[in-house]
């Protein structure tokens, strides 16, 4: 009885540290996982401000562009003036 007794608690034990060695292993792997989540979360919110920086900087472009069109038709509205009114006072000389 007590040979019996005893060959039932070792295989307890046995089977106490396989579960336990089971339980360790998927207590790492769930570190490991939650590491990798952990960095792929970092890893995606740095590429949606890279995203927003990205957009943000397009339309800027796009209202340089826009801004620098703008000046352009000023300059040439004021090298036009400035034609006209060399010729007003070219004539007003020739007199």
């Amino acid at each position: 009885m007590e040979l019996a007794l005893s060959e039932l608690r070792r295989g307890f034990d046995v089977r106490l540290a396989n579960l336990e060695g089971q339980l360790a292993l998927l207590f790492q792997r769930n570190e490991l996982s939650e590491r990798q989540l952990d960095a792929q979360t970092r890893q995606i919110g740095e590429l949606e401000d890279r995203v927003g920086a990205i957009q943000r900087e397009q339309v800027t472009r796009g209202h340089l562009d826009s801004r620098f069109r703008h000046t352009v038709a000023l300059l040439s509205l004021i090298a036009a003036s400035a034609s006209v009114a060399v010729a007003l006072l070219a004539a007003v000389l020739s007199r």
